[in-house]
């Protein structure tokens, strides 16, 4: 059905479409108002008209009306819908602040991310949620491994941007005596061959670990940076408690510049250490 707009008077829409108005128009200038009947209808005295039915209608049956108005045979209008839905539900989590087993909430925990909280949303529900009973580590970052270290610098995660220079440094040993000249292709030592495979091997690996486990370690680092702060304020958990969470996760491309400039240096150290020492 729809209603007239001025005194609720109720057409099939088939109806009111062909007219174009409501069909009773003639009773408005009498300040008409629908209230199950017309004025030059008898209103039964007795029981109620089981025929006649009531306006408005119950709360159930509008409820249903509106169920029925919303389904659709489109599989794009259902997928997006689904979405739709996904989506809201999945923003409103990021704002749940109820603290888990971790003793951080998901609005602490996205507010110190600060920048990519769609990814690391993502992420911690992963990781806070328990799938069959099981705990989930992982959770593809290909920054983490592909950009290492420079990437866990710029996350602040200095700990683990130093492991990531040692790292890259001893797995990439042989290719930097190569470029120093301290291998040539006229002296290359029986045992250099096996050692350059197992370094290109073990940093490969070491990507492929950080591509999948680096987010992980971000959320521990994460986890232990807010439990930290929010021990400073205590009980005053308001804006200026998430403002000082935001500061601390937030990015730093400084860090990251920094990050690189430490790895050149300590790659150029490497290739002059064994003239050094031949010295």
């Amino acid at each position: 059905i729809v209603v007239c707009p001025i005194f609720g008077t109720p057409h099939h829409r088939s109806c009111y479409l062909a007219k174009g108005h409501c069909g009773v128009e003639e009773y408005h200038a009498q300040g008409f108002s629908w209230d199950g009947y017309l004025p030059d209808e008898q209103k039964p005295t007795g029981a109620a008209d089981p025929h006649h039915a009531e306006y408005p209608a119950n709360a159930a049956a509008d409820e249903a009306y509106d169920s029925r108005e919303q389904q659709t045979d489109d599989p794009i209008e259902q997928q997006m819908r689904s979405a739709e839905e996904y989506y809201s539900s999945f923003f409103k989590r990021l704002e749940d602040d109820t603290r888990g087993e971790d003793g951080v909430s998901m609005k602490e925990l996205t507010t110190f991310a600060a920048k990519s909280t769609v990814h690391y949303g993502r992420a911690f529900i992963i990781f806070r949620d328990r799938t069959g009973g099981r705990k989930s580590y992982v959770s593809v970052n290909l920054c983490s491994g592909l950009f290492s270290p420079i990437f866990q610098f710029y996350r602040k995660m200095d700990w683990l941007g130093v492991l990531s220079v040692l790292l890259t440094i001893m797995t990439s040993a042989p290719s930097l005596l190569v470029y120093a000249g301290y291998i040539t292709s006229a002296s290359v030592p029986l045992w250099f061959n096996n050692v350059y495979t197992l370094c290109s091997f073990l940093n490969f690996a070491a990507t492929v670990v950080l591509c999948l486990f680096g987010d992980y370690l971000y959320y521990r680092h994460a986890v232990k940076r807010i439990q930290k702060i929010r021990a400073k304020y205590k009980d005053n958990l308001g804006e200026e408690y998430y403002e000082a969470l935001a500061d601390s996760g937030r990015p730093s491309w400084l860090r990251a510049i920094i990050g690189l400039l430490v790895m050149a240096i300590a790659a150029a150290l490497f290739m002059l250490l064994p003239g050094l020492m031949a010295q």
